[in-house]
């Protein structure tokens, strides 16, 4: 049984290429990694990881998302495409981490992301092809490892978002 549940944030730029780190946000109890948790986690540099109860993003982990996955990777002027979702959907949030650049907001209609949303109709289907087979590999080479422990989410997400990430050949 898996314990934790889990949201995945990358971003995809308009050339479809990946940036260089996403956000990974784990259910934990208390909506934050204890001290002690942090110490021992190894964070590879393409993964910006934080807690929710839920495992979803919420307002402390979307200024995180803004502040440390994207503007890193953006320029003065860029378009975002986000979900209707009220946490990321918040202009003023937005114009907070950006005040200065010339960047516009669109918010995918309610019910919609499934259709139209680039990440739902591609990206997500390879993450979660190559999560799936990777898990295969483990399960049939019965391979030791914890599949609902922290790091193991940490591991496999960085792997695969490096992957994906790699120019094709």
């Amino acid at each position: 049984n898996i314990t934790h549940s889990y949201t995945i944030q990358p971003v995809t730029s308009a050339n479809g290429l990946l940036l260089d780190k996403f956000l990974l946000i784990l259910q934990e109890k208390e909506n934050t990694l204890g001290k002690r948790v942090q110490k021992n986690l190894i964070i590879p540099p393409n993964v910006a990881v934080r807690a929710s109860k839920s495992g979803k993003s919420n307002d402390e982990n979307h200024h995180v998302f803004l502040n440390e996955v994207l503007r890193p990777f953006v320029d003065k002027k860029f378009l975002l495409f986000l979900d209707a979702w009220k946490t990321q959907a918040d202009l003023t949030k937005f114009r907070a981490v950006f005040p200065h650049q010339d960047s516009q907001l669109l918010i995918f209609p309610e019910g919609s992301t499934g259709y139209i949303q680039p990440q739902d109709l591609s990206l997500f289907r390879s993450w979660r092809f190559i999560h799936e087979k990777i898990e295969h590999y483990t399960h049939i080479n019965r391979t030791e490892t914890t599949i609902s422990d922290r790091q193991y989410f940490i591991n496999i997400h960085s792997v695969i978002h490096n992957q994906l990430s790699t120019p094709p050949f």
